[in-house]
């Protein structure tokens, strides 16, 4: 039994099965070489190693990708790489191009001062 009669959802390699017969219409000559409908307890069980690849074992398999890293801590390693970023723009900003020192930016006087300096100037 297929999984369209069972009204479940199509797997992602029996969705590509289905596309790539779609797009290429098959010779007259290779019905033989069509494969044989998997039983219903191998349905859901990705194909084997084993098995040659559709076109006759000429490529490679392709595996899933997996996540090397995920993306909780994905975002955390961007945060931190922003905040890091945004020291480094600060103490370039107040050392090289203005002229403090560059520990002065770390100091909650220095950002009230500048906050100070915005707030009277509007």
């Amino acid at each position: 039994m297929s999984n369209e009669t069972k009204n479940e959802p199509l797997s992602r390699v029996a969705r590509r099965k289905q596309q790539r017969s779609a797009a290429s219409p098959p010779d007259i000559g290779a019905a033989a070489a069509l494969p044989e409908e998997q039983p219903a307890d191998k349905a859901n069980e990705p194909p084997s190693e084993v098995e040659p690849a559709e076109s006759g074992g000429a490529k490679p398999r392709r595996f899933a990708r997996t996540r090397l890293i995920r993306i909780g801590l994905r975002l955390i390693i961007v945060a931190a790489l922003m905040a890091l970023s945004l020291a480094a723009g600060a103490v370039v900003g107040y050392s090289a191009i203005g002229d403090g020192a560059w520990l002065d930016v770390f100091r909650p006087s220095t950002w009230q001062h500048i906050l100070d300096f915005v707030e009277k100037g509007t």
